[in-house]
């Protein structure tokens, strides 16, 4: 029923899932209450769900097999759940996917489950939540995790709207279980996620259709790993026609889609042969026809050809990403050893040299390189020049 929202708490949801279909199911949910005069966080829980199936694309949300082993079951967080959300305005980013999976949990169950109206940022801000967070200036960390993406969602309500909203609170009918408390955080570990999940998550669409803009968030899943098997064609047709998709538009949506994610590769200026392969892949996945997107070229690195004593040297934190023992504080001082000297950041007339990981991450200090001409060499390289193979 409709309800005055400056009196009911605001209920941010994310959840990340083993795919789109009806029999896919809750992998992680992050519930964040919001007092809802002010829109300040009051409670916080998420935890990891065991699905009872396999885990669906880790390169998209970071969460492998093992990770949820030990994880409680769906039924053992319902009762949790059901006390955050019942009378609550619900809010998320991608309302309706974070909803209907929520439901279909909820039917499993046999559980009644009325989300009522909410506000979703999605459809305010036409932006998927990386390309809000960006516009808006909030800041997003771990992209993909629901406790992070809910709390970034929070930020982003915070931002372009205020109560009172006009909504109807959810509700949930009886629950069986006893509330339990237990839940397993994802905490620092994950899979890593994909190239494809990184740079979609900037990528910006020139529709302000919600279905269409519901269609090209679908794609993401299904082309975690950069093609589309049979199931998933059939899944993400039957999602276009529940949203009355044309095939003209469908087709139009994968080549806005495809064009969208090259705008998001180039805009760091670092085109990586791993990128180009990729939009490759998904152009075929896609199959879009005649005349697709061009694939981007890859972006020319400056080399350094030697090493040079005096040679004034950045080391990127990625470099030392993969090696828990080969710090930055380390490289600079096997590089003071051999004559050179390392500085703190990237300039044109202060730096000769950004060491960096074997495939450059988009950051500032490779951005700076790029637009400074500053030479760039891998750290696998750059420690066999020193002579360091073995140490």
């Amino acid at each position: 029923m409709a309800t005055d929202s400056s009196r009911e708490p605001v209920v941010v949801l994310d959840v990340e899932t083993t795919g789109l279909g009806r029999h896919d199911r809750i992998v992680e949910i992050a519930v964040v209450t919001l007092d809802p005069a002010t829109l300040e966080i009051t409670d916080e829980y998420d935890t990891l769900v065991n699905p009872e199936r396999d885990v669906g694309p880790a390169g998209l949300h970071g969460i492998t097999a093992s990770m949820v082993e030990s994880a409680p079951v769906f039924e053992e967080i319902v009762a949790a759940l059901s006390r955050r959300l019942h009378g609550g305005v619900l809010a998320a980013h991608n309302l309706q996917f974070n909803v209907r999976m929520l439901g279909s949990e909820f039917e499993r169950m046999d559980v009644a489950f009325s989300p009522g109206a909410g506000v979703c940022t999605y459809r305010i801000t036409r932006k998927k939540l990386g390309a809000a967070c960006d516009m808006l200036g909030v800041a997003l960390e771990h992209q993909h995790r629901a406790l992070a993406d809910a709390r970034a969602t929070a930020q982003v309500l915070r931002r372009v709207t205020a109560p009172p909203f006009i909504a109807t609170t959810a509700a949930i009918g009886y629950v069986p279980q006893e509330l339990s408390t237990r839940t397993l955080r994802r905490e620092g570990a994950d899979a890593g996620v994909s190239d494809l999940a990184r740079i979609v998550s900037h990528a910006s669409y020139p529709f302000s259709d919600e279905a269409l803009l519901q269609y090209l968030d679908a794609l993401d899943w299904v082309l975690d790993d950069h093609e589309i098997d049979d199931e998933e064609h059939e899944a993400i047709r039957t999602l276009a026609k529940e949203l009355g998709i044309s095939a003209r538009q469908r087709e139009q949506a994968h080549r806005s889609y495809l064009a969208a994610i090259v705008a998001a590769a180039e805009r760091d200026g670092i085109v990586t042969e791993a990128e180009q392969r990729m939009i490759g892949q998904v152009a075929d996945a896609l199959e879009i026809g005649d005349s697709p997107a061009p694939t981007p070229r890859v972006t020319d690195v400056a080399s350094a050809a030697t090493l040079r004593s005096g040679m004034r040297v950045c080391f990127t934190r990625e470099a030392t990403a993969d090696d828990p023992f080969l710090t930055r504080s380390v490289l600079e001082e096997w590089a003071a050893c051999a004559g050179l000297q390392p500085v703190g950041s990237v300039t044109k007339q202060g730096c000769d040299l950004l060491v960096t990981a074997s495939v450059p991450a988009p950051s500032k200090a490779v951005f700076a390189a790029r637009r400074a001409g500053v030479p760039m060499m891998a750290v696998e390289d750059f420690i066999r020049d020193l002579g360091f193979d073995d140490a």
